[in-house]
């Protein structure tokens, strides 16, 4: 689906107003900004002249409609805990007011995060989670639509040497924080305060193009950072991890990290070892 219509032609209306009076638009023009500024919001823009009432709600009906059932999908949490007032007044103010930068319906999701970073929540009486909330959300589709890597041939996948050998971790992964455990949010737990810990989240897409969510501990949230800037073997990337924990004994950490990188491989975060740095 393209967005050309709904979204590139109605950019017009973002002009600005001083220059076109000095240069005033074609005629046809006009009326494009006009009908397109009516389908963004049609309680504040009027309608263009001559066009029915009725035949004019159905574009408006239709352009509502896929952008409303696109966000839903990716944010249905989102959607489930807002009222039914609230959500609509969100996707409303995004249809007005956002000028997005692509004519892609895929995208959309990802410019209605970037409109909510200019809402004010106090005001629209939102929570303060729901950006953290949506962002994790998001992250799902943007996970399956990423692309990665085809070639594994230089991977091997059945070795289980990883303290000796440069571990391969997933290509299609994200490492978050968040102030609010947002994992866990849902119609029926909606946290009033951020909790005094941050959530540590990893999620990627694994070899059968699965999206797979895991909360880390913040240790391990950095192991896995270290693994995701450079192929490093595992004795390395732990020696490292102690460098950074001067607190806890290396014995631990080794302890430690050896059985989570054995975990991160059997859940296919790690997805083996490079062949071609042996």
């Amino acid at each position: 689906k393209s967005l050309i219509f709904s979204c590139n032609m109605c950019r017009v209306h973002m002009s600005n107003p001083q220059h076109d009076a000095v240069n005033p638009l074609p005629a046809f023009q006009a009326y494009q900004r006009q009908f397109t500024q009516h389908i963004r919001d049609p309680k504040n823009q009027p309608r263009p002249a001559n066009v029915p009432a009725k035949r004019m709600a159905i574009y408006t009906e239709i352009v509502y409609n896929n952008i409303e059932g696109t966000l839903a999908s990716c944010f249905p949490v989102t959607k489930k805990i807002l009222s039914v007032r609230r959500w609509q007044q969100l996707v409303r103010s995004f249809m007005a007011h956002h000028q997005a930068s692509t004519p892609f319906f895929r995208e959309i999701p990802e410019q209605f995060l970037m409109h909510l970073e200019n809402v004010s929540l106090k005001d629209c009486k939102l929570p303060a989670f729901l950006p953290s909330l949506m962002h994790y959300e998001w992250v799902e589709l943007a996970l399956s639509v990423q692309a990665g890597p085809t070639n594994t041939d230089n991977i091997d996948v059945k070795s289980d040497k990883l303290l000796e050998k440069p571990l391969v971790i997933a290509p299609t992964l994200y490492l978050l924080q968040y102030d609010y455990p947002v994992h866990l949010i849902s119609p029926d737990y909606q946290p009033k305060q951020k909790p005094a810990r941050p959530t540590y989240l990893l999620v990627f897409r694994n070899v059968e193009h699965q999206i797979k969510f895991i909360e880390l501990n913040p240790i391990t949230f950095q192991l896995v950072a270290l693994l995701q800037e450079e192929s490093l073997t595992g004795q390395v990337a732990l020696e490292k991890l102690a460098e950074s924990h001067p607190q806890i004994s290396t014995e631990v950490i080794m302890q430690f990290g050896a059985a989570t990188l054995a975990e991160l491989k059997a859940n296919e975060v790690i997805l083996g070892v490079n062949k071609a740095l042996i």
